[in-house]
């Protein structure tokens, strides 16, 4: 009986010694299996896509706040920022109706930060008749301002003109703030009345 015991021992040990073997030995073939997922998976987080025609939706409770249109279309993952050459788009209000239109050679969108950045040849026109033309405009986000750099011209309607180096505007374009060497001419029935400030 007390052999029988020690044959299942040694048995029990030698199958135990032979799986852990053979779990060493896996792991040491299949070193190079793993680290190649690993190059892959690494290779998965910093992906770039380009896309052709591309229209991007951002919505708040349930209802479009803005929309981008795009000729063509690149995504980094590895910054999160969606790329737009020829970038047409709209804002809209909580009845659903247009409040602003854009449209830039170039719109960066930040899905981190949710900011909108246009560049080159950049113009924006409002549901009132207010327009400003810039060399950059970013979109901070709903409720944010507006801002605006570089060779800043704003117009509402016939009523005025102002050209600035910068300029601040809430999101609906009902208030602006210009900066730098600026220029305004109001206009009248009567006559133009220029003015020149300088910051």
């Amino acid at each position: 009986m007390l052999n029988k015991k020690k044959i299942y021992i040694i048995l029990f040990s030698l199958i135990v010694l032979i799986c852990l073997a053979g779990f060493i030995w896996s792991f040491v073939v299949t070193k190079d299996i793993r680290n190649s997922q690993k190059q892959e998976k690494g290779a998965e987080k910093n992906q770039v896509v380009s896309v052709k025609n591309l229209v991007l939706t951002e919505t708040k409770d349930e209802e479009i706040y803005w929309e981008l249109y795009a000729v063509k279309g690149s995504y980094d993952s590895s910054t999160g920022a969606v790329i737009l050459d020829e970038a047409l788009g709209n804002f809209y209000n909580s009845d659903n109706e247009v409040v602003l239109s854009f449209k830039s050679d170039i719109g960066t969108y930040n899905e981190e930060t949710k900011q909108i950045k246009l560049r080159g040849n950049t113009y924006i026109v409002a549901h009132d008749g207010s327009s400003i033309r810039a060399d950059e405009i970013t979109f901070k986000g709903k409720g944010e301002d507006i801002i605006a750099k570089g060779n800043v011209i704003v117009s509402r309607n016939e009523d005025f003109i102002s050209h600035a180096n910068e300029a601040r505007f809430n999101s609906d374009l009902t208030f602006f703030e210009i900066s730098g060497k600026t220029q305004t001419n109001v206009y009248s029935d009567k006559d133009i009345q220029p003015q020149e400030l300088t910051n």
